[in-house]
């Protein structure tokens, strides 16, 4: 059984950056909602300390994420200039081949990262009633 390809990451914010990160991940949000037509969900969450984000991607499959990262590596080269410390990775679905070759360059020794390629059940409402 085939499902969506999900990805979760969870960051640290530099002290004094708050303000910095909201403006910045707020456009991109923007970025990819204009330039990805194929992403199903893609939401950024804070902690109630405003401390750590999180963000939540659904894409339509493995492709869909390679396609992201492409479009986003321009901004992720900045991105720790506001985020300090990956607090986790979850990859949800089968990685191509090419998605771990372009995901290879983020990875960070000692960041717990949890892949589960399987997708055993479930389904992906595109509108809610």
């Amino acid at each position: 059984m085939t499902g969506p390809f999900i990805y979760v990451g969870t960051w640290t914010i530099k002290d004094g950056r708050l303000d910095e990160a909201k403006k910045i991940l707020e456009e991109h949000a923007e970025l990819i909602e204009t330039n990805e037509p194929r992403l199903i969900s893609f939401n950024f969450y804070l902690d109630e300390g405003a401390g750590t984000v999180g963000v939540v991607q659904v894409h339509p499959d493995s492709t869909s994420m390679e396609l992201h990262l492409q479009l986003v590596a321009e901004h992720l080269s900045g991105a720790f200039d506001y985020l300090d410390t990956t607090v986790s990775e979850q990859y949800y679905g089968t990685k191509s081949q090419h998605l771990t070759e372009l995901l290879s360059p983020w990875e960070e020794p000692g960041v717990p990262v949890t892949n589960l390629p399987t997708h055993l059940a479930g389904f992906t409402r595109t509108s809610i009633r």
